[in-house]
């Protein structure tokens, strides 16, 4: 057990740090990264993989992790279905240093800015503790008053255990993707302010008067008048848009102003294709004290028509991505701008406008970055509680999904509930200017809350600030305070998501267009892709792949630890190929809200789920390229209904165009190019379509296409090809046609047979030719059912699912596919005959 060390002596520490910081923002801030000393609680049992090496005291460079810098419990082997850290710790850290208040620092009020914590901080000065914080999601503001000029002793206490029992199964704190880390992160500083001073800035757009609305709270130290100056800029310009004076009487304590400009028709509206970012700073002088404050916002309206979500009155399909704490390197979220305008250029390159951050809140870069890229944000209170993680999962025989704590669900237990409602207040009050933050819930499959109770949370948010859309839980249930709902299933109404055959004329309008708020289609794809071993050699930051360096050993004791590169592409192929059936099922279904993928990058956790086209790393796979990627995700899609993917010569193959449209304007007119290529490249078809006054927010059926298929003579893959002239907004579709009539064959000397009897084997070593239909044969131990359509997302997460197989890897040139055309990979041509296959385990065959 930790006990806190008296008079915040550490003991085995003897070397003082003394730093003269620099002061920052006209001296009224310092800037406390660089050494620090830390001690780790000795106490803290070390681990059954602990090599012995712990390193629990010294001198660290914050900001950082303790791992970063090699302080915790050294680890060896794999941590099971999850990256492993290569030190870990859990408990109380403390953190050291000597300060020094300037002198014309007195009678300021002080605050401790930690901009990111994993979990609890408490600071103490000179011995007494000030402040304790527990944001998960936000940065930690300890509020310590006054200091006299001069040297004091600084101590913060970061403890990573759980604080409050939600469980760790969730991204805001759990070791499925970012590890349980201790340490500080992103900027460390004390801040400096008037007793008089402004204590936040709230802007609200209003569009339809050309006015933007600004809340003020400042905390005043007495009754007097104060001189209230508000600037507009553009982000990274000088020149002042707009600017107002006025004055206002304030009282002694907390003052809420209400101020608004008139624009005058000098701001432009935010959204994903001109995200315009301003900055407003706020400044206040009475006679004696002065403040100045400055936040960046959007000039923005989000809202919705009943079906979509609206931008300035647009609507838009949002083209989504999860997004589960992806950063392993550092094992931690970044709090650099940089590092995520680059994750969402990524997003911009395929097509996507949206990630929804799955059971956590970013840092403040996150909505910076997609304020400038043009990304809209759905952010969430750090909670993923479902029934199953409430129960002893290793008593079912599940200890992979045991969840610590077994936490009761939200609504249940008023401690920990009491921490939600503050999270959710924080999280809306930190990031709420942002224009990037257009939807918020509490998180994730709440399936074992009080619906109830969670409401009554959502709705007093909404009334606290509307600037944006509400949403109860992501999944189980639809409440009448929510907005918009990112889900599955609807109770009563049906599956939002699922397959429906080898066919592409099929929507899910009869189940969208039965509500009144948009609804997202909720985590889409999952589709497995095989690791490569070289993506071992990138692991050199915290977290280790060791379960990847399992997974190689397991394919070198097969023999098949050289075909790494092979089965990657096979099954990223077939992963794409599913990708583009799931999405277009979407924009064919005109009351759909968007999509949320699950996802465009490799998840590391619940068994090592590699279902991205990009690794843990943000990087390419090479499985697909952003060109082709959003010839099926992107603001205009041409899109073909077509009953089916596999023909005869003896039919005529007909299609329904469409065309979905929510670009940033409507179409006035244009021509549709549609053309069937054969497997030489030879045009076989083209059709021309007029279209015009294409509404954004609109699925425009364009018109049929037919073609006989007669003049075919052989077995081949053609593509049709849909194109809107003159633009980038192109897509394609294969169809395999094979002959009506195939030609008799001489089947003398050919034995056929169900299983290798005695007279099979005989006919084999006579050197004569045997047809063995093997699909029955087989047993638990050397055959696998197989099936066109891929595990789901990860078998050690899923086991039970009736599938093992990633897709198939063809020998495509082999003569045996002389005749039957086919890639190296599975595709549609094989999803019948893979109905009734079997594969077989060849490890013991001579």
């Amino acid at each position: 057990m930790y006990r806190r060390i008296k008079n915040s002596v550490i003991t085995g520490i003897v070397v003082a740090l003394m730093i003269i910081f620099p002061l920052n923002a006209q001296e009224q801030s310092i800037d406390l990264s660089g050494a620090w000393k830390v001690t780790l609680n000795t106490a803290t049992n070390i681990e059954d993989n602990s090599l012995g090496n712990n390193k629990l005291k010294g001198i660290i460079q914050l900001p950082s992790s303790l791992a970063q810098q090699g302080f915790g419990i050294k680890t060896e082997g794999s941590e099971y279905g999850v990256l492993t850290p290569e030190y870990k710790y859990l408990g109380v850290a403390v953190f050291e240093k000597e300060i020094i208040i300037p002198q014309n620092w007195k009678d300021k009020l002080l605050t401790i800015f930690l901009e990111r914590v994993l979990w609890q901080s408490k600071v103490f000065i000179d011995g007494k503790n000030i402040s304790t914080q527990d944001a998960l999601g936000t940065p930690h503001m300890h509020h310590i008053g006054s200091l006299s000029p001069g040297k004091h002793q600084l101590v913060i206490e970061v403890d990573n255990e759980m604080i409050h029992n939600i469980g760790d199964k969730g991204h805001a704190y759990g070791a499925y993707t970012q590890s349980i880390w201790n340490g500080i992160v992103g900027k460390i500083e004390i801040r400096a302010q008037d007793p008089t001073y402004v204590h936040s800035v709230r802007t609200f757009s209003l569009i339809d008067k050309d006015q933007l609305k600004v809340e003020l709270d400042i905390t005043a130290h007495k009754d007097e008048k104060a001189n209230i100056q508000l600037q507009i800029r553009e982000l990274d310009k000088q020149e002042i848009v707009r600017e107002l004076n006025v004055t206002r009487k304030i009282k002694g304590g907390s003052n809420k102003l209400e101020i608004s400009l008139d624009l005058e028709g000098k701001l432009k509206k935010w959204n994903e294709f001109d995200p315009t970012v301003y900055i407003l700073t706020a400044e206040i002088a009475t006679k004696k004290y002065s403040d100045y404050y400055e936040t960046e916002f959007g000039f923005q309206e989000i809202g919705h028509n009943g079906t979509n979500v609206t931008i300035n009155g647009d609507p838009v399909f949002l083209r989504g991505n999860l997004d589960c704490v992806h950063f392993p390197l550092t094992g931690y979220p970044s709090t650099n701008i940089e590092d995520w305008v680059k994750i969402f250029k990524t997003y911009k390159d395929y097509g996507l406008n949206h990630a929804r951050f799955h059971s956590w809140c970013p840092p403040e870069a996150a909505f910076k970055a997609a304020n400038r890229v043009g990304i809209y944000l759905q952010a969430e209170a750090s909670i993923w509680i479902d029934w199953w993680m409430s129960v002893d999962m290793k008593a079912k025989g599940r200890p992979e999904m045991d969840t610590k704590g077994y936490p009761k669900g939200l609504g249940l237990d008023p401690d920990r509930d009491t921490f939600v409602i503050d999270e959710m207040n924080r999280v809306v009050d930190t990031y709420g200017n942002h224009p990037s933050f257009t939807m918020f819930c509490i998180g994730n499959e709440l399936g074992n809350s009080d619906f109830d109770v969670m409401k009554g949370w959502v709705a007093d948010l909404k009334t606290m600030d509307n600037r944006r859309l509400y949403s109860v839980s992501t999944a189980r249930k639809i409440t009448e305070v929510d907005d918009y709902m990112a889900t599955h299933y609807i109770q009563g109404v049906g599956r939002t998501r699922g397959l429906n055959g080898p066919q592409t004329d099929w929507d899910f309008e009869d189940i969208y267009s039965q509500m009144n708020i948009p609804i997202i289609a909720h985590e889409i794809g999952q589709w497995p892709v095989y690791p490569t071993w070289d993506e071992i050699d990138k692991y050199t930051g915290v977290l280790k792949a060791r379960n990847f360096e399992g997974f190689r050993e397991v394919a070198e004791r097969n023999g098949i630890a050289d075909q790494d590169r092979d089965f990657k592409m096979a099954s990223g192929a077939l992963n794409q190929i599913l990708f583009k059936y799931e999405i277009e099922s979407f924009l064919r279904t005109k009351s759909c809200a968007g999509i949320q993928l699950l996802s465009m990058q490799d998840y590391q956790g619940q068994g090592e789920a590699l279902i991205g086209w990009l690794d843990a790393f943000w990087d390419s796979k090479g499985i697909t390229t952003p060109q082709k990627f959003k010839q099926h995700l992107d603001e205009t899609v041409p899109l073909l209904r077509m009953k089916k993917y596999v023909w005869n010569t003896d039919e005529t193959f007909e299609a329904n165009a469409q065309i979905s449209h929510y670009g940033q304007y409507p179409i006035e007119g244009g021509i549709i190019i549609a053309t069937i290529l054969n497997d030489k490249g030879s045009i076989l078809k083209e059709e021309r379509w007029s279209i015009k006054d294409l509404d954004i927010g609109s699925l425009t059926d364009i018109g049929k296409f037919n073609f006989p298929l007669n003049s075919i003579d052989h077995a081949q893959k053609l593509t049709i090809s849909l194109a809107l002239e003159d633009s980038r907004f192109k897509n394609t579709w294969d169809i395999w046609v094979y002959p009506s009539n195939l030609p008799q064959i001489d089947e003398g000397g050919i034995h056929f047979a169900n299983s290798l009897h005695e007279e099979a084997l005989k006919a084999l070593k006579n050197g004569e030719k045997v047809l063995l239909f093997a699909n029955q044969l087989g047993t638990d131990k050397n055959s696998v059912e197989l099936n066109f359509h891929p595990l789901y997302w990860s078998l050690t997460f899923f086991p039970g699912q009736g599938k093992t197989n990633i897709g198939l890897l063809v020998q495509n040139e082999h003569s045996a596919m002389k005749k039957f055309p086919t890639s190296f990979h599975s595709d549609w041509q094989w999803e019948s005959i893979m109905k009734t296959s079997k594969g077989f385990v060849l490890n013991s065959t001579p």
